[in-house]
């Protein structure tokens, strides 16, 4: 790209919540898709499509940050580290691995030296469009492709066994996916008709809202177990308690694939077409 990777602390006042750490801002991204925090160390990753998102274009790239918003390596993992990466979206973290959705399959790097350890392919299942990726405790992976309308699962503690946990047009194009951490249930954020749902061990989905939103992208559980949910078309965040959602933020530029922050109680909020992301303190948000 040749830009400067600049970092912008945020000049909100003071911080209401004392268990909220400072917001900061990230720009001279490129398409920014996903942004998720390391639980562990506290670093953050953000993934880069770099131009168009279904291209084999090998331009892609993840960026990574440590604990306050200090750009590390703006390219920290690329094309250059092991196999080809065109358009990462979807990312997730399982022990010392950093896995990355990318178009048909999913890469697993070393989250400390930014290395290939895997490369899983998952056309044979029928993968086209590969668009999130998370974890339940266990450490296994669920992946979302809004293209065939498939949700795989990875397992680690199977030697990385790769299989379908649903399947069919009645997942309306799958976009977001997040795991409900006090109950390790799937949810999944449609991107076709705005719908919420608990995704069943066989498939089976629930709504957890009746309300539909306008393509929604991104979702994630804050402490408390309240969902957030992102719709890029409308620049706006929701936050969904008990079946009823209310506007979080509005007036974003386009926010993708938002991550939470629980320990530092920040939304990780990543700008498709704003080329940037941003943190936001929990505690700034309308609450319902």
């Amino acid at each position: 790209m040749g830009r400067a990777v600049m970092i912008m602390a945020a000049v909100a006042g003071a911080i209401l919540c004392g268990r909220c750490a400072e917001a900061f801002e990230v720009k001279g991204l490129a398409v920014p898709h996903s942004f998720i925090v390391d639980r562990r160390t506290g670093d953050y990753f953000i993934s880069n499509i770099n131009g168009d998102p279904a291209a084999r274009d090998d331009n892609g790239f993840i960026t990574k940050l440590d604990s306050t918003g200090r750009v590390l390596a703006q390219k920290f993992i690329d094309g250059s580290k092991g196999a080809p990466l065109h358009a990462p979206k979807g990312l997730a973290i399982v022990g010392d691995y950093l896995f990355v959705a990318d178009i048909d399959h999913v890469k697993g790097y070393n989250k400390t030296t930014g290395r290939l350890r895997f490369n899983l392919d998952l056309t044979p299942l029928g993968a086209t469009f590969l668009t999130d990726l998370t974890r339940d405790a266990r450490g296994t992976l669920y992946v979302a492709d809004g293209g065939s309308n498939l949700i795989a699962k990875i397992e680690p503690i199977r030697a990385y066994a790769v299989s379908v946990l649903a399947a069919g047009p009645q997942l309306n194009r799958p976009n977001g996916l997040t795991v409900d951490p006090a109950t390790q249930r799937l949810v999944m954020v449609g991107g076709a008709d705005g719908g919420v749902y608990e995704v069943g061990p066989a498939g089976a989905l629930t709504p957890l809202v009746a309300r539909r939103f306008r393509h929604l992208d991104g979702a994630d559980f804050d402490g408390a177990g309240a969902l957030y949910v992102s719709s890029t078309i409308d620049g706006t965040i929701y936050k969904i308690v008990n079946g009823r959602a209310a506007i979080w933020k509005a007036h974003l530029t386009t926010p993708a694939d938002i991550g939470i922050d629980r320990r530092r109680r920040l939304l990780l909020v990543p700008s498709l077409s704003g080329n940037s992301a941003m943190t936001i303190p929990l505690n700034e948000g309308t609450d319902l």
